[in-house]
């Protein structure tokens, strides 16, 4: 058991043992991680058998653990370790952790997250509110539906109709959305759906992350008036008619934010924790100029 920094990460062999572990978990993919993580490191034993990404920052020579942009939560592929035999290797390595995982209990500092799922089994559609069902059918009835290859244009609306709610939403957060959602198309691992109204013009979209049984939505957005009538509604039927079958899980990504994680339950979601942990060894020095810079 070791870190090894990126550049000595072979990805060929490192994707390849996550396509063969029963574990699904798009984010922790060689193209997702090199997409979003500012730098990225590892710990893995011999032959791959056993891997867990490192995304970290490194500033005025302090290394910080954190979660990547657009990620949940890293899971350990493989038994030679467990996370109680990590968590001193890293502390060593990173003068703050701040990392997810579907394991409690890691750390004293422990926050309860959530997300939501579907499993998309027969006649899933049965455990659809009254008032989700009335309003795919109406948007079913205004609006159109068809397969993206840019996501620019999914970005555009995103910038237009949502990104001016979201304090925490930057400028080089939609840049690398727009790499990571062009990767993913390169790579057969994401659809991007678009919804246009009765006169053509684009008024919704929705990107989809594709691994093995499991889709993940990873963004969207829609104009106010065109979600008033029910858009992202269909947009989300249209993606359950077109997994279902092939895939047996559509995780929305995930929000703690209770009216987004209402929307997602009105299509009967389940919920799922998992844990957020936090603990900083940084220098006083350090701590002090991040307080100053805030």
């Amino acid at each position: 058991m070791k870190i090894v920094n990126r550049e000595h990460i072979d990805p060929v062999k490192w994707d390849k043992r996550l396509k063969e572990c029963d574990i699904e978990n798009i984010f922790q993919y060689s193209w997702y991680l090199d997409n979003c993580a500012e730098n990225w490191s590892a710990v893995i034993t011999d032959d791959y058998k056993t891997i867990l990404p490192l995304p970290f920052t490194k500033k005025l020579g302090v290394k910080r653990l954190y979660p990547a942009p657009f990620t949940r939560e890293y899971d350990i592929i493989g038994d030679d370790f467990s996370w109680a035999e990590v968590l001193p290797l890293i502390q060593k390595e990173f003068a703050h952790l701040s990392f997810r995982s579907e394991k409690s209990g890691l750390l004293d500092q422990e926050t309860i997250r959530s997300h939501q799922y579907l499993t998309l089994e027969n006649e899933f559609e049965k455990k659809f509110k009254t008032n989700a069902k009335r309003l795919i059918k109406k948007g079913q009835k205004q609006f159109t539906f068809r397969a993206g290859l840019d996501p620019s244009l999914l970005i555009n609306l995103f910038e237009e109709h949502v990104a001016h709610k979201i304090d925490s939403v930057k400028k080089e957060d939609l840049i690398i959305l727009t790499a990571l959602m062009n990767t993913a198309l390169k790579n057969e691992h994401g659809e991007l759906i678009l919804a246009y109204d009765e006169n053509q013009a684009l008024v919704a979209g929705g990107f989809f992350l594709k691994d093995k049984k499991r889709i993940t939505y990873l963004k969207g957005a829609a104009a106010e008036e065109a979600k008033k009538k029910g858009v992202m509604y269909a947009l989300f039927d249209e993606a359950f008619q077109r997994f279902q079958g092939t895939y047996k899980t559509l995780d929305f990504g995930g929000s703690d934010i209770e009216n987004v994680a209402t929307f997602y339950r009105k299509f009967g979601a389940s919920n799922r924790n998992y844990y957020h942990y936090e603990l900083d060894q940084t220098p006083i020095w350090f701590r002090t100029l991040r307080k100053l810079k805030k």
